[in-house]
């Protein structure tokens, strides 16, 4: 398993009526690109507001958690 980095956009209403998007970067844990991207799809199921833009390996090699 790797780390890779998975970029997200999501669109949202703003205040004012206006269409938002907003980007956010995960890290999942996953053998592929595409077991990254499937990941995320099924961390957000039911949301329809967002699309994976970039999957990209990280150079991150562990993450230790105490």
């Amino acid at each position: 398993m790797k780390y890779w980095a998975v970029t997200v956009v999501f669109e949202i209403d703003n205040d004012s009526g206006r269409v938002q998007k907003i980007k956010e970067l995960y890290l999942v844990e996953a053998v592929s690109a595409t077991d990254a991207e499937a990941k995320i799809y099924k961390n957000f199921e039911g949301e329809s507001n967002f699309s994976v833009i970039k999957a990209e390996q990280s150079r991150i090699v562990d993450i230790i958690v105490e």
